[in-house]
């Protein structure tokens, strides 16, 4: 029976580890987008995200290593572990009770989408097993605290260093969109020529003009200029865009700021990007859109693919992980579709806004 109870732990000590180190390794792909995560949940800034996501990865590392070996295990990594579901089994109770259970909770990175209420189960099932094994697990009486420790540098020095954090602090000024300005229109109106009389030139001289009775005299008017009033559009005020650094793309240098475009944002590989891709081609083609142009996150390679399934193509720009999920803003995920005026958002889309009317409400603006 002993034998049987031990075969059954390491059974589940070994499905407990798997589970937090696969979690961690799927935080990793891309790492940017656990940190974006943490910032839309209202976890972190983007000042300390970097730091935090690389923090939480380096642990779960270390609770999945730790797992598999008996030092402290029962006295300290067992407690630990079961502690550290028992804070994200809070938090994904707030998160559903706050903003419902839809979305990724993030919990097994990009690799695996999660539902909160998924991943709650989930914790809550791992958190059964956990119990099982702290009643049934025959504590050793030999412990080494160096193996623990050693565990736990390493996964923090080879995390931090594989995966240097960029500092975030000035992504206040990245992700924040200048405020749309309202603009009172125009009025103008034409001078309006009031009637008078004037005394006839033809009077006799020596009379005083001042004595003249102006209702009897010869007089001629200037007729009255019918007012017009003219409402004129306008202009859009020039400012400074999220994206006005990004001016190098493969047609040559542009300037997004100036006048109207479309900025995208999409993932080479993502389906909602090709499909709203190619939506933009066809509609461009019936109806004349503003120039669009493309930033790019994922390999470079598969772009041809990517603009075979759009049915055209579009001026395009890669850049790294980190500056795209920055870029997504309060976007979930790409693609995320902005129109610019003269630097000024008048447009903003994800896949679920994503309408040709709305697009076409934005351009006109």
């Amino acid at each position: 029976m002993k034998n049987k109870n031990q075969g059954i732990i390491w059974t589940l000590r070994f499905l407990v580890a798997i589970l937090f180190i696969f979690s961690a390794y799927t935080k990793l792909i891309p790492i940017e987008a656990f940190e974006k995560q943490l910032v839309d949940q209202g976890i972190t800034n983007w000042c300390f995200a970097p730091i935090l996501a690389r923090c939480i990865i380096s642990i779960e590392f270390f609770l999945g290593i730790a797992f598999l070996q008996n030092h402290y295990f029962k006295k300290f990594i067992l407690p630990a572990t079961a502690l550290m579901l028992v804070v994200f089994c809070v938090h994904l109770i707030y998160q559903i009770s706050t903003q419902g259970n839809s979305g990724n909770c993030g919990c097994m990175g990009q690799i695996i989408p999660m539902t909160p209420l998924q991943a709650l189960i989930k914790n809550i099932i791992t958190l059964g097993m956990m119990v099982y094994i702290y009643i049934n697990y025959i504590n050793t009486k030999v412990h080494q605290h160096r193996f623990p420790t050693f565990i736990l540098l390493s996964t923090f020095l080879i995390i931090f260093w594989q995966y240097k954090p960029e500092c975030g602090c000035d992504a206040g000024n990245v992700l924040v969109a200048p405020e749309t300005m309202i603009i009172e229109p125009i009025i103008k109106i034409d001078t309006v020529y009031i009637e008078k009389p004037v005394i006839d030139t033809k009077l006799k001289k020596g009379i005083d003009p001042k004595k003249v009775d102006v209702k009897k005299s010869v007089v001629e008017t200037v007729p009255i200029k019918e007012a017009t009033v003219e409402i004129q559009k306008p202009s859009m005020p020039k400012t400074t865009s999220i994206f006005a650094a990004y001016k190098s793309f493969n047609t040559g240098i542009t300037n997004l700021d100036s006048g109207k475009n479309i900025v995208c944002l999409f993932n080479v590989d993502c389906d909602h990007c090709m499909q709203t891709a190619k939506d933009l081609v066809e509609w461009n083609k019936a109806n004349k859109l503003p120039p669009v142009y493309i930033l790019f996150w994922g390999e470079e390679s598969q772009k041809e693919a990517f603009f075979k399934f759009a049915g055209g193509t579009f001026p395009y720009a890669f850049i790294d992980a980190g500056k795209f999920f920055r870029l997504l803003d309060k976007a979930p995920s790409p693609p995320r579709v902005v129109v610019l005026n003269e630097g000024n958002i008048v447009g903003d889309f994800t896949s679920e806004t994503f309408k040709k009317e709305a697009l076409n409400n934005a351009i006109n603006k």
